[in-house]
């Protein structure tokens, strides 16, 4: 692959985060349309234009843009499924001995709540 496929590849994946899973009634344009009423920066056009290759720069202003955005929610997707783990653990725990564990508890409830703040801040999801 060359380098220069390589940027529109990385480009693409982000738009896609950025963009959200594409449904069975979503056209390609409507799917990219996503991108700038979550990135406000960029607009339709060129957005379309890094998908499609015509801007080739990965360190484009706009994929620049793309990328924080698509960084921020990855982050937020991970802060989400972390604290979902956390959740199985305190259940496994209060199941097993919920007197014995109560300071274990206590903390990974704070620090689950704590992803939960995280993971509703940031991008537009």
């Amino acid at each position: 692959m060359s380098e220069k496929s390589s940027g529109v590849s990385s480009v693409r994946n982000e738009i896609s985060i950025v963009a959200g899973p594409r449904g069975w009634g979503d056209t390609r344009e409507s799917w990219l349309g996503r991108v700038p009423r979550r990135v406000p920066t960029v607009t339709f056009r060129t957005v379309k234009a890094l998908w499609y290759g015509e801007i080739s720069n990965p360190n484009h202003w706009a994929a620049r843009d793309i990328k924080r955005a698509a960084e921020l929610i990855q982050g937020r997707n991970e802060a989400a499924a972390l604290a979902s783990q956390y959740q199985t653990i305190i259940g496994g725990l209060r199941a097993t001995d919920e007197d014995f564990y109560r300071a274990e508890i206590d903390r990974l409830e704070r620090i689950a709540r704590e992803l939960g703040a995280a993971d509703r801040s940031g991008v537009e999801g």
